[in-house]
């Protein structure tokens, strides 16, 4: 090994790997670039199983403590700049190979498997009878040359489920025990999600989530990513309002946003809205958010006396919004085929801005289409025939990826 200085390698290796990097690719066909690609993976696996080599001889040797390093895998960490995770499981690694796993070296030497591959029998094998050690490998390296490290971790768990299931139980056991979940404000007012699941719980999850991240229609131009987002919204949403949460602080759970009067009305010079659990939002979020909601009226006198607090109203009734489903069918953007459960209750004209609560001023539309009416400059309008037209913004003109564009 070397201590990385930002010099390419030299000897043997660096120049051969010097010639390399100093062909030109622009005129090699892609068939050949393809093989290259292909022959340069087997290059790498049989690189890392003589890394693994070398490196277990110096393990054994004393290299670290003639170095002055507490053990192989700090030595590692210092000198070739590594994860401590990653270092510490190359030693591992690297020991299993020479003592228990001569098959799988041999085949990571031949450029067979990855080294991936190899972790994962190292791992599904580490705590296996001695006498299943042997039998374990070669069922899962024969895997190995079929399958991606991802798949053979599953087979992985089927071997020792047949092999030693006291051991699979007591895995699962860890896995719940290392569930964890955080949510927590970002300095930049977003909520950052972090967690980890054993295999049921995040089974389950992914199980309710991606029912709900189907693409919004054909032109739905959002990242899976943030379809799964808005799904993981949308399935809280849907728990709020189906009723089965626990009470909290006397009420159902709701998500409360409070703005002033004259901030919704479109005064200039208004405090932003502001949510219990987050940081303030803008004032069109609230506008948003009251097209279908139920709204309460707190009259104040001064910054903190509280006169009156008025009953709360549901914007859309009940049997509105069943009015309304029955109507519509869904979001009304032409090209989305979003059911009436995924969808709001949109006023064409504000009830804000004085416009009515009644079905020929509401219209359905998906929370993807909601956002992009109330914060994208998107417009409606209902003709005399019950017809909906969008108009986009000017910004985007004839670009308009869903309805029927004015």
């Amino acid at each position: 090994m070397f201590e990385y200085d930002g010099r390419p390698p030299v000897g043997r290796l660096g120049g051969a790997l010097d010639q390399l990097a100093g062909e030109e690719l622009a005129g090699l066909p892609v068939a050949a670039l393809g093989e290259d690609v292909l022959a340069l993976g087997i290059a790498r696996n049989r690189l890392e199983a003589e890394f693994a080599r070398r490196l277990v001889a110096f393990d054994r040797g004393g290299g670290a403590a003639a170095a002055g390093a507490a053990s192989t895998a700090a030595w590692l960490r210092h000198r070739a700049r590594l994860a401590p995770g990653a270092a510490a499981a190359w030693v591992r690694t690297a020991r299993r190979l020479a003592d228990d796993l001569t098959a799988s070296a041999a085949a990571l030497a031949a450029g067979a498997v990855s080294v991936r591959h190899v972790e994962v029998i190292a791992a599904a094998t580490a705590d296996l009878p001695a006498e299943a050690v042997a039998g374990g490998e070669a069922i899962l390296l024969g895997a190995a040359r079929e399958l991606d490290p991802q798949r053979l971790r599953h087979a992985a768990v089927h071997l020792r489920n047949v092999v030693a299931p006291e051991r699979v139980r007591a895995d699962a056991a860890a896995a719940h025990a290392a569930r964890y979940l955080t949510l927590a404000e970002t300095f930049g007012g977003t909520v950052a999600l972090q967690g980890q699941l054993d295999p049921e719980a995040g089974a389950t999850v992914l199980a309710a989530v991606l029912p709900l991240a189907s693409p919004a229609g054909p032109a739905d131009d959002r990242t899976p990513a943030q379809r799964r987002a808005d799904a993981l919204v949308e399935l809280a949403r849907r728990s709020l309002d189906g009723g089965g949460l626990p009470e909290s602080g006397g009420e159902r759970p709701h998500l409360n946003v409070t703005v002033d009067l004259s901030a919704l009305l479109g005064a200039p010079g208004t405090r932003a809205a502001e949510l219990d659990w987050a940081a303030p939002v803008p004032v069109e979020v609230a506008r948003r958010l009251g097209c279908d909601a139920a709204v309460a009226r707190i009259v104040f006198a001064g910054p903190s006396d509280v006169l009156d607090v008025g009953r709360r109203s549901r914007v859309v009734s009940p049997g509105l919004r069943r009015a309304l489903a029955a109507r519509d069918r869904g979001c009304v953007f032409v090209g989305c085929d979003r059911a009436p459960a995924h969808c709001d209750g949109h006023h064409i004209t504000s009830w804000l801005d004085g416009g009515p609560t009644d079905l020929d001023n509401l219209v359905l539309l998906c929370r993807v289409h909601h956002r992009l009416v109330h914060d994208g400059g998107w417009r409606l309008r209902r003709d005399d025939d019950g017809v909906v037209t969008v108009t986009p913004p000017a910004s985007v003109g004839a670009r308009a990826p869903n309805g029927q564009v004015a």
